[in-house]
Formats: C-alpha cells, structure tokens, sequence
C-alpha cells in the first residue's frame, strides 16, 4: 500500500515547482517593464536554474549531514515569495535577487522531500513510489503558466503578489505535520542499514558518473524540444501555433512518470531507462519530420518516453548512494537536471551557426548515447541486488 504521506509529499513537490513554469510568463512583461536587453533576461533565467537545480547537491549533503525536515516549509513559503516579489522590484539587481531567494526555496525542497519519500516507501515499490512524488512535480511545471496567465489576468504584474499563496499554505501544513517528518527520518539508520549491500565503491562511484551523464543527455533532449519547438514548427512545419505539442510533451510526460516507476520495479531500472531512450530512438525523429495528424500523436509519445525515467534515475541514485539519499536526490533532481540548460546553450550555439534543422536532427541523435550510457550502468533491483 502507498504510504499517503508520499501524496502530501508530492502535492508539495507540485506546488514548489510551480515557478519553474511561471518564470518564463513573467520574463516577457519584466523584460518590458525594466528595460531588460535579451543578456539581462539570459541572465536572470540562469540565476534561477542555478540556485534552484545545480546548488541542489549542496543541500543534499546538508541533508545527509543534518536532519533538516524544516527545509520543506521553508522551501515552499521561499520559493513563492521570490517569485511573487518580481512583481514589485523596480531594478535589474533586485529581480536577480528575488528569483535567487525562489530558487533557493526550490533547492531546499527538492532533496529533502525526496529523501523522506525514500524511507516512507517500500524498496520493492521504491519505483512506483518516487514516481507519485515526482508526478507532482511534472503537474506543477505544466500548471505553472496556467496559474502565471489567472493571475496576470487581474492586475498585470501588480496581482503576480498572488503566487505566494499556494506556497504560504502549503508552508503551514508541513509545519503541522514536521514531527511526523522528524519521526520518518529518525527511523534513517534501519532504512539505510537495508539498503547496506552496496557500498560506496570505486564501482559504484563509476556507475554514479555514468548516470549523471544519462540524467545529462535526457536533460539536452528534454529541454532541447521544449524550448526549440515554439521556434521550428512555424518556421519549418507551417504549424503556426506550436505551444499546444508543449503543452501535450508535458501533460505526457505526467504518464510516463506514472508508468515508468512501476516498470522499474518490474524489470529494473537499467531496463527502464534502455526503454526509455529506445523509444525516444524511435520517435523524435519522425516527430520533427513527419506532418499531419502524426505530430501530436508522436509529441505524446516522445514526452512519455522521455519523461517516464525522472524518477527512475532518482530510486537507481539513491541506491548507489545508500547512505547519502540526500546527496542522491540532489545529483539527480537538481544538478543533472540543471545541466539541461548548458545543452541549450550548446544547442542554441549549434543553431545559430548550422541552422535549427540540424540542430533538431542532433536532439533526435542523442538517445543513442542514452542508450550507451544505460547499457553500462548495473542492473541494481531492490535490496541493492545486482541482476544477472
């Protein structure tokens, strides 16, 4: 049976990464109301990508060092007080600050809810379990521009104040409910000494890099098709309004989330993830050159595919890191994921000089080395067993 406080978890997981879909609403209208150049906007949108998903680990060490189950109420009020302050900052240097303060929030959250997700789940259900706390987090980056939309509806930027809302309250459950959380991690040293049958050997610290690299590349397909779709489809397909195959990538991707722990569980996480890519083989491509009717059609199943190992990679972490879940979780959720803004730049390089046709021919090219990369990690299934 699923433990329900995995659902509180990952309701806050929704409401914490609301932001990483409001942002990009608001950059327009902030970049309007202050002047901004295109750099100020590059800039503000790195601020946020760096204090929200690469400083994660951090926190993660801090986690493993520290029980810090106030991080999660202090997250969810930050990270939406940030972004609520963007609405009233009269200068470039305080909108860098605001959205720092939101991305520390989201930093803080991240590898301490996970954590508490791990030891209030089943090793045998680990997969099926991170998938519903990272569910929320894919509803949460879908709903963030709806919720950014409402309410700039009232007020422009003036009713962005707003935000802060979800954030404040969810901030007072998790205070309600902090000993239950302080109880779980207590039970830490059991959860960790079952999980004991890996170590933290040269092997497994090889394995570690290996599958950051993986979390890297499906960042770069991941975040490569969000951002280049708006930009190929009008121009190259005659799709003069591309948002809605974004919208379906990302409303997919909640799918695979939720089929994709299960599988893991089933067949491993190994398997899960050579799927994965295998899929993505497969469909990309088509996607980007195919008309008609086939283009929604494959933009789901390229976003399930794609989607479907976020938790997968977070449970096979936390196992080769056993007795560091936090660090596991930071690795995976915030730095891996963070690299995705280095592929775009990489990508956007790529376009600029050779053309965005390629450049999507190149997105369709890299499951190969997805597929490479999870051919080389170790089939860990529960209870740190290494399959045959």
């Amino acid at each position: 049976m699923i433990n329900p406080y995995l659902w509180i978890l990952s309701i806050g997981h929704l409401i914490i990464d609301l932001g990483q879909g409001i942002l990009p609403i608001l950059m327009p209208l902030l970049a309007q109301s202050l002047h901004l150049s295109y750099f100020q906007v590059g800039t503000v949108v790195l601020a946020f990508t760096f204090s929200s998903a690469i400083i994660q680990p951090v926190f993660g060490v801090l986690s493993d060092r520290y029980s810090m189950p106030w991080l999660m109420p202090l997250g969810l009020f930050l990270s939406g007080l940030g972004l609520a302050l963007t609405g009233i900052v009269n200068s470039y240097a305080l909108l860098l600050l605001v959205v720092l303060l939101s991305g520390i929030g989201v930093a803080g959250y991240h590898p301490e809810g996970s954590k508490v997700a791990h030891f209030v789940s089943e090793d045998s259900k680990a997969g099926a379990s991170m998938a519903i706390f990272s569910v929320g987090g894919n509803l949460g980056f879908g709903l963030g521009p709806m919720l950014a939309i409402f309410l700039l509806s009232f007020a422009g930027l003036d009713s962005i104040l707003g935000v802060m809302i979800p954030g404040a309250l969810a901030a007072l459950v998790f205070l309600f409910l902090m000993p239950k959380f302080k109880k779980i991690l207590e039970k830490k040293p059991s959860k960790q000494k079952s999980d004991s049958a890996l170590n933290t050997r040269s092997d497994d610290r090889r394995s570690l890099v290996l599958l950051i690299l993986y979390v890297t590349i499906r960042s770069w397909i991941h975040s490569g098709l969000i951002y280049f779709i708006p930009f190929y489809y009008p121009s190259f397909k005659g799709i003069p309004d591309p948002e809605y195959l974004v919208s379906m990538f990302l409303i997919a991707g909640v799918v695979g989330t939720v089929l994709g722990g299960p599988f893991a569980d089933r067949f491993g996480g190994r398997n899960g993830m050579l799927a994965s890519m295998a899929v993505s083989l497969f469909t990309v491509y088509p996607f980007i050159h195919f008309n008609g009717t086939w283009i929604p059609v494959l933009a789901f199943i390229v976003g399930a595919s794609v989607i479907s190992t976020f938790s997968v990679t977070v449970v096979f972490g936390q196992r080769l890191l056993p007795n560091n879940i936090g660090l596991a979780s930071g690795l995976m959720l915030g730095f891996g994921v963070g690299m995705g803004s280095i592929g775009i730049i990489l990508l956007g390089v790529i376009a600029d000089h050779m053309g965005l046709p390629l450049t999507m021919n190149l997105i369709s090219l890299l499951p190969v080395l997805g597929i490479i990369l999870a051919f080389t990690l170790p089939d860990i299934r529960a209870g740190g067993s290494v399959a045959k």
